[in-house]
């Protein structure tokens, strides 16, 4: 089941979207927001605003809609659930409404930026290596050689692009899951 399918939750945030236009984000896009606030180190005060940029205010009621959807992808992910995304796993489709999976990185990026040191806080080289397939999709960082070079590896950024759902379970894991004492601890602590 989606839980961020549900009509009366999506309704205000569609009419939103209708009313601004090219001035919100795209639904694929919010979803991309919601995902990165459910997985990642918390959310910033005053997240809810990306959704229209400089457009003017957000109202109470998509307030209370987005909370409520980014608290649905996060009882998900902690359930171990996949998160089906609003697009197709392909990063080469591309929509001119942002309703591609470029969109939802970009809008997944978004809410990373958004408080960019908590996320690379608790282990910088792994979030590094767990964000790069949503750095790469969304053509944040297109001006680097390296990430250049490895959007050309096609067969490799499609398989980013599959494990995308995964990537959300790893980082919802890394973020709101203490580690586990490792095997070998346990057993120093049995024998003294």
């Amino acid at each position: 089941m989606e839980h961020t399918d549900n009509p009366g939750l999506r309704a205000p945030i569609d009419a939103l979207i209708k009313r601004h236009g090219e001035d919100a984000m795209s639904w694929t896009e919010i979803h991309g927001l919601l995902c990165a606030m459910a997985a990642g180190p918390g959310r910033p005060e005053g997240w809810h605003q990306v959704v229209l940029a400089e457009a003017g205010p957000v109202d109470s009621g998509v307030v209370a809609a987005l909370d409520a959807l980014q608290q649905r992808l996060a009882a998900q992910l902690g359930a171990s659930e996949r998160i089906q995304l609003p697009c197709r796993l392909d990063p080469y489709a591309e929509d001119d409404q942002g309703d591609d999976l470029g969109g939802w990185c970009a809008g997944f990026m978004t809410g990373v930026l958004l408080q960019e040191d908590a996320w690379y806080a608790p282990d910088e080289a792994r979030a590094a290596n767990l964000l790069l397939p949503f750095l790469l999709i969304s053509g944040f960082d297109d001006e680097d050689p390296e990430l250049d070079a490895l959007w050309q590896d096609t067969k490799v950024v499609r398989g980013m692009a599959m494990a995308l759902p995964e990537l959300l379970e790893e980082l919802f894991l890394f973020f709101n899951a203490p580690d586990a004492p490792d095997a070998s601890e346990d057993e120093e602590d049995e024998e003294d």
